[in-house]
């Protein structure tokens, strides 16, 4: 990445040193222009850059020490959503914790880790791996196309964004009664079975430990239990 901006290319080198020595206000860093290669410019101060990608996106960087006394990148935050002011104080916040001991770069890749193996976790990534097996078990299309329907229309609205250790019996309980109170009950059966199947896959997978899909025929709509 080039620090140092090209002579001709967006702003001059004096044009550098202006913004350096300016107030420095948003205005300025909006009318940063994007170069053939992603470059950094300097706040002035605090060690705080203004990082320009080719295609033009902006976002903040702090330039760190860290506790094996390297030098390193910490990512502030994503300009115009993070102004200047603001990602001056935190800037000034990330030094202090880094003054204290906190080594914040390897606290961030830790998060974001921990981020993806969640995302990898929700209960939408454990449908679409249960509807797979459905379709490669050779389930008919008329079937393969009921599932899809309701998955899509009930049971990922409620529950898909949810880590599945974070389910419970409730939320089940309260997407069977969804579907129940549009009088579907033999939907509400199928969806009950279904959840039962996918999470029980989830368990046998490492997902979750238990399974919040079982005992639900217990509060089942009228019509929807077995008698």
């Amino acid at each position: 990445m080039d620090v140092r901006r090209n002579h001709g290319l967006g702003h001059t080198r004096i044009e550098a040193i202006r913004l350096q020595a300016a107030s420095l206000a948003d205005t300025v860093f909006a009318s940063l222009e994007p170069e053939p290669k992603e470059y950094r410019e300097a706040y002035g101060i605090d060690r705080l850059y203004v990082v320009v990608s080719a295609k033009g996106h902006k976002r903040w960087e702090f330039r760190c020490k860290r506790a094996e006394g390297k030098w390193s990148w910490l990512g502030l935050g994503t300009y115009p959503d993070i102004s200047a002011k603001r990602a001056r104080e935190n800037a000034t916040e990330a030094a202090a914790l880094i003054d204290s001991g906190v080594d914040l770069v390897q606290q961030k890749q830790t998060s974001k880790h921990a981020l993806e193996v969640a995302a990898a976790n929700t209960f939408s990534t454990s449908a679409e791996a249960w509807y797979a097996r459905k379709e490669m078990s050779g389930r008919a299309d008329s079937t393969l196309e009921k599932i899809r329907i309701y998955l899509d229309k009930d049971i990922l609205p409620a529950l898909g964004d949810l880590p599945l250790p974070d389910i419970h019996r409730k939320h089940c309980a309260a997407l069977l009664a969804s579907i129940e109170a549009r009088n579907a009950f033999n939907v509400a059966k199928k969806v009950r079975g279904w959840l039962q199947q996918l999470f029980s896959q989830a368990i046998a997978r490492g997902g979750c430990e238990n399974n919040p899909a079982s005992e639900l025929l217990a509060i089942a709509g009228a019509t929807g239990g077995c008698g």
